[in-house]
């Protein structure tokens, strides 16, 4: 452990206490699921952290090393991360955003919702993103009331395709169609990628916290499919796919529908994931969501030429 001041202690990946880790994440008023360390040990293994005393806040640092400089980078399959603590806890944005800058001279990551205000510094970009939750406390007949006119509309036409919503028995199927789907449109995630997310699939399955879920048509062709992430309080909506067959018969739209409607009248927000893309923001509007944004934080700090290695 090393005291980077008396509020701030960097841990290398093996002095990191997971018990004590996953218990401020646990305790968090912005808990979620990526920060867990579970999730962390196999999307990004390695990771590091910075925390204050004995956990009363914990930052997850996830590195890579690229022409022999370490940099800081967003996971794949991991929307947000940031700092977590409770909600009578003060953290030293300013002392954290300088002991970064000094410490790793480009950064490209994502923290959480909590996360409003930093202190103004000049070369650190700031951007804020969309991810739209959804309250399902309330009954399945109050939710409906709130979806727009849209949603609804699609939701009648699909009931013209005879589609029906089932228990998916393998996550492979939904990796799968999502990489087929989507694959190229995300270059950036790599097969490692893929390898490390199924093996958060296999703990969250092992642990009763995988969700996966399809439409299917009246001969049981898949037509859409869901895969979903719950930490006991938020459904984390990971993997969402859609067939060719799918988008012609609004099976998404169904499908997503009847996850809501499975889940409604528990303690539990559906977590859309997103998006600032137009057609999957107002996709996921039309079920009566709300903006819960995170945002983006980028600075590159790096002499040049090397400072082009990265833009």
């Amino acid at each position: 452990m090393k005291s980077i001041s008396p509020h701030i202690q960097f841990l290398q990946h093996s002095e990191i206490n997971k018990a004590k880790w996953d218990n401020c994440i646990s305790l968090s008023q912005n808990r979620l699921i990526y920060a867990q360390s579970f999730y962390l040990d196999n999307i990004a293994p390695g990771w590091n952290a910075l925390i204050s005393g004995d956990y009363e806040w914990a930052l997850p640092l996830t590195t890579r090393t690229k022409l022999g400089i370490t940099y800081l980078y967003q996971p794949s399959f991991t929307q947000q991360l940031g700092v977590f603590c409770q909600q009578e806890v003060a953290v030293p944005y300013k002392e954290i955003i300088k002991y970064l800058q000094h410490q790793y001279r480009f950064c490209e990551v994502n923290w959480n919702y909590v996360v409003s205000t930093l202190p103004p510094d000049p070369s650190l970009q700031v951007t804020t993103a969309t991810n739209f939750i959804l309250d399902l406390s309330a009954t399945y007949k109050n939710t409906v009331a709130n979806y727009h006119g849209d949603l609804l509309r699609n939701l009648k036409r699909s009931k013209r395709f005879q589609l029906f919503y089932r228990e998916q028995g393998e996550y492979d199927q939904s990796i799968q169609l999502y990489r087929e789907q989507y694959g190229q449109r995300m270059p950036h995630v790599n097969n490692d990628d893929y390898r490390n997310f199924k093996k958060i699939c296999s703990y969250c399955r092992e642990n009763g916290m995988l969700l996966c879920r399809e439409a299917v048509d009246e001969h049981g062709t898949t037509m859409a499919t869901v895969l979903l992430l719950t930490d006991g309080k938020r459904i984390y909506n990971l993997m969402n796919s859609t067939t060719t067959a799918g988008r012609k018969s609004e099976a998404n739209h169904f499908l997503l529908d009847a996850v809501i409607e499975e889940f409604s009248g528990k303690d539990f927000i559906f977590d859309f994931e997103g998006s600032d893309l137009p057609g999957v923001k107002n996709f996921y509007q039309n079920f009566g969501s709300i903006n819960q944004p995170y945002f983006k934080l980028k600075y590159n700090l790096l002499p040049w030429p090397l400072k082009l290695f990265k833009k």
